[in-house]
């Protein structure tokens, strides 16, 4: 029999339970094959270089639910509300550092991005018209990159243990272009801390030279995909009207 002991930490699709060294995230609705294929990604991640958890293992609990075994991390999220502007200034430059680390990493071996956008498009209810001209735009962005993108890059999925910064969370990942990446992360994080998302803008195009709109330019594509998400009505309300305004002026 398996044993599951603390509860640690609780998302949309998974629970995460603690025993001893071990995290085990249990799945509320998926297959075996889906975990593994995360279990893939983060190990990946994790064969690179980068500071991820390892993984362990994928078990069918007596539940029957789908769970995977990874390294605990002793950790908090990057940001928090007690912070203060030195502070928030400083995880904001971690953030984008952790991102560009990531970025760096040639990554053939996943899916395509720009076909996981494509897929994502195509499964909203937006019009026809609508998802065939951001199928356009999504053609001329996508220039064939394979770096690796994490795909749901936020402070929350960054933990620190007061030495080293680790990045949690791999189910997403895809080989892609980073500016994709990054819109994503900017749209992620743009409706809940708007002020800290342009500074994260701000400092990403600072550190690596390109322009805002050679990431901005991606914010159709992304907000149209994230609308096939579990999302809530003042979200997709906000997503909606990016693709609605950006359509409007075609």
């Amino acid at each position: 029999m398996i044993i599951i002991t603390k509860l640690i930490g609780e998302g949309q699709a998974a629970k995460i339970y603690r025993n001893g060294s071990v995290a085990t995230k249990v799945y509320f609705n998926a297959s075996v094959d889906e975990v593994k294929k995360e279990m893939k990604y983060q190990q990946f991640a994790y064969n690179a270089g980068l500071a991820v958890p390892d993984v362990y293992i994928v078990k069918k609990l007596d539940n029957g639910h789908i769970a995977l075994d990874m390294e605990y991390i002793n950790g908090a999220p990057l940001l928090n509300h007690d912070m203060n502007e030195v502070e928030i200034a400083d995880a904001i430059n971690i953030l984008v550092k952790l991102q560009r680390e990531i970025h760096k990493i040639h990554a053939p071996v996943l899916p395509q991005l720009s076909d996981t956008l494509k897929q994502s498009i195509f499964a909203t209810n937006l019009e026809p018209e609508v998802k065939n001209a951001l199928s356009t735009i999504l053609l001329q962005l996508d220039d064939k990159s394979e770096k690796l993108c994490h795909g749901d890059f936020h402070p929350l999925n960054i933990l620190s243990d007061g030495h080293k910064h680790w990045i949690i969370d791999w189910v997403n990942a895809r080989a892609g272009n980073p500016f994709a990446d990054v819109c994503r992360s900017y749209l992620l994080m743009k409706p809940v801390i708007s002020e800290l998302a342009e500074i994260y803008l701000q400092v990403f195009c600072f550190e690596t030279g390109c322009q805002p709109s050679q990431i901005l330019n991606w914010q159709p594509i992304v907000a149209a995909a994230r609308l096939s998400e579990n999302i809530d009505n003042s979200l997709r309300d906000y997503l909606s009207d990016i693709v609605q305004t950006w359509y409007e002026m075609l």
